[in-house]
């Protein structure tokens, strides 16, 4: 054995007598970590089957909360998810978030409830933390498990915003679809019925499936249709709807209004595609400069961490280390304010 030069910080040992240098120990505990989050994910059902999202969307409309759950049932996963499950479940309902948190969820297009994925993000943290903390020690834990923390809040926001946009896309055509029904004698539901039958599976599907759904239940068809744009967030649908209330209190051509809103749409799309290529240099310039300080610190960690170690030893590197995080914070901010482009 190599004796440790003097003044060299000594390696983070989580468990005494466990060597956390060596490339086989920091393998082993990095497939655990994997593991761990894997039995989270095949525990819980992430995902699921086309069956189980069905009964996960009829679930919402049961008369029992989605906290509560049903009594009696047994959770997936076996004892260890179901442990997980009933400690997530007791921390959300203690911080009173679970109908935000589902909200999320049901806008992202994912099927688990909020006690499932509290379980899942931290199991994302524990992987974060283990495994930064291997390549950066103490510090690299805290760093690892808010780096969990963030990518685990941003993935839904991320889907989120997918579905946004596919369901944008997917839109005009679908509105063209039901402006052909309606000129061959169908009425409004009964082209949408088969906007929803003869359509792709999407985002545009699952809603409008919804809103029938609901229109069936006895809801009043703009008003489900007008839920739907709000749970997307898309302002195409709204101002389509709007066309509909209009025309049915005046009166006139449903068909040829619907048309106008498509060609309205379809114009604003084009042009919102164009701002987007005149603006990709902006866009792809503020992404370089905001991933490359991370990248640096990163390769620095790995390749000379001795470089970096003062940052958080002294105390005049503490000081830098959180202007550097205020600044960076403001100068990213800033950023994608100046570089997004409303139309």
């Amino acid at each position: 054995m190599v004796a440790a030069p003097a003044g060299a910080p000594a390696a983070l040992s989580i468990v005494p007598g466990l060597d956390m240098t060596t490339p086989q120990t920091a393998l082993g505990l990095v497939i655990f970590g994997i593991m761990l989050v894997a039995i989270l994910l095949a525990g819980f059902g992430v995902g699921g089957s086309a069956r189980q999202r069905r009964l996960a969307q009829v679930d919402r409309y049961r008369v029992t909360t989605r906290a509560g759950g049903q009594a009696g049932t047994p959770a997936p996963g076996g004892a260890i998810a179901g442990t997980v499950a009933s400690l997530s479940d007791r921390i959300v309902r203690a911080g009173g978030g679970e109908e935000r948190i589902a909200t999320k969820l049901d806008r992202a297009g994912m099927s688990l409830q909020p006690r499932e994925w509290m379980a899942v993000r931290a199991g994302a943290m524990f992987a974060g933390a283990l495994l930064f903390g291997l390549l950066a020690g103490l510090v690299g834990v805290f760093l690892g498990a808010l780096i969990g923390w963030l990518l685990a809040r941003f993935y839904p926001q991320a889907r989120e915003r997918r579905r946004q946009q596919a369901f944008a896309d997917a839109l005009p055509d679908a509105l063209q679809l039901v402006v052909g029904s309606l000129r061959s004698g169908f009425s409004l539901a009964q082209a949408l019925d088969a906007v929803v039958r003869d359509s792709p599976p999407g985002p545009l599907v699952v809603e409008l499936g919804r809103a029938l759904g609901e229109v069936r239940l006895g809801d009043d068809l703009a008003d489900a249709l007008e839920r739907a744009a709000g749970r997307v967030e898309n302002d195409d649908l709204a101002w389509a709807v709007a066309a509909i209330r209009i025309q049915r209190d005046t009166g006139g051509n449903l068909a040829e209004v619907l048309e106008t809103t498509v060609e309205t749409l379809r114009e604003r799309g084009r042009l919102r595609r164009h701002v987007r290529a005149l603006s990709a240099e902006g866009r792809l310039s503020g992404y370089i400069l905001i991933g490359l300080p991370f990248a640096l610190a990163a390769w620095l960690l790995l390749v000379r961490r001795d470089y970096l170690s003062a940052l958080w030893t002294t105390r005049i590197g503490l000081i830098m280390l959180l202007y550097a995080i205020v600044s960076m914070s403001v100068g990213i901010f800033w950023m994608m304010r100046w570089i997004k482009v409303e139309v």
